[in-house]
């Protein structure tokens, strides 16, 4: 499919030529997209351009059970590609958190549902057992013990399996626990629960990636054991808080640079970081009401952002 860009011909040639270059670069790290659009993510030539060769999805844990069309849909459409995939899970259907009803499933009713899932996409090989453990909008913020038992369900149903221990967040606003606090607590559980200590972990460093430092990061890698993957992070373009504050007023060029800084940060640590993948891909509309998180690499026109140039000219090596 040829690509439809807005830049003078000679322009883009040479943009080409810098991917191809890049492109040859051996990397260990391995970057990807998350998004939860499906096919009209996997059949764009702009993502197609990148050559994403894995991606991740967030469902309610239950979806195989009570809604599994877009999952369906989805996973169709990952795997028209080739993509290797990665799902983490989000509470089930009928919650509203964070406001209630939020519940916690029991052990019972995870393991019914995760062996379903399992059932119904066997081809799916990396887990998170919840999405975003220490966010106050995710039943398992104050109960980590929740996630121990969670990881102990997928790796006895799924053997062979990638499973990440656990999805944290640093501090993009205020409404997270304590990483710090929360990493020490999981990691007491699953020693308390004679559960082997995971060796691969996911963070989502939103707030070093926009903010230009690495606080968060280097602090969650002194915390953790063995390898960090990026699971969900991203240059942000906009980003309002429910209250209708601005924290980062429109910028694609901010964006730009942030996505640039993302990068950067995982490859200092080539030893720790061996993936990113970055959220997300399609716009949910202009700045403002219903879309105040926008990390989009394309705009609400269809079209590529800076963000999208900055991966494709400097970063595209790593998405293969």
């Amino acid at each position: 499919m040829r690509l439809r860009v807005s830049l003078p011909v000679a322009i883009f040639a040479a943009l080409i030529a810098c991917a191809l270059l890049s492109a040859g670069a051996s990397a260990r790290l391995l970057v990807g997209i998350s998004d939860e659009n499906g096919p009209k993510t996997f059949t764009n030539p702009y993502f197609q351009a990148l050559g994403v060769k894995t991606a991740r999805y967030i469902t309610n844990y239950d979806s195989a059970l009570k809604n599994p069309g877009p999952t369906d849909t989805w996973m169709g459409a990952a795997r028209a590609r080739g993509t290797q995939i990665m799902v983490a899970f989000n509470p089930g259907f009928g919650t509203h958190c964070p406001s209630a009803p939020c519940s916690l499933p029991s052990a019972a009713q995870y393991t019914k549902a995760f062996v379903a899932f399992r059932k119904r996409y066997p081809f799916v090989k990396i887990y998170q057992p919840w999405n975003e453990v220490n966010s106050t909008t995710q039943p398992t913020w104050t109960k980590p013990q929740a996630v121990v038992t969670y990881y102990s369900i997928i790796k006895k149903n799924c053997p062979g399996c990638t499973v990440l221990g656990a999805d944290i967040e640093d501090l993009v606003t205020p409404r997270q626990a304590s990483y710090p606090v929360y990493i020490k607590a999981l990691l007491a559980d699953f020693k308390k629960a004679h559960v082997a200590t995971p060796q691969v972990w996911g963070i989502h460093n939103y707030e070093d990636v926009n903010y230009f430092h690495s606080t968060n990061t280097a602090k969650m890698l002194k915390l953790l054991p063995g390898q960090i993957w990026f699971t969900e992070t991203g240059g942000l373009a906009f980003f309002e808080t429910s209250g209708g504050n601005v924290h980062l007023p429109y910028s694609a060029t901010r964006q730009s640079q942030a996505t640039n800084w993302m990068m950067k940060l995982a490859l200092r640590y080539p030893k720790r970081v061996s993936r990113v993948y970055i959220y997300n891909f399609l716009n949910g509309g202009p700045p403002g009401a219903g879309n105040r998180f926008d990390s989009a690499l394309l705009g609400t026109d269809g079209m590529p952002r800076p963000a999208w140039y900055a991966l494709y000219v400097h970063w595209r090596g790593y998405f293969h």
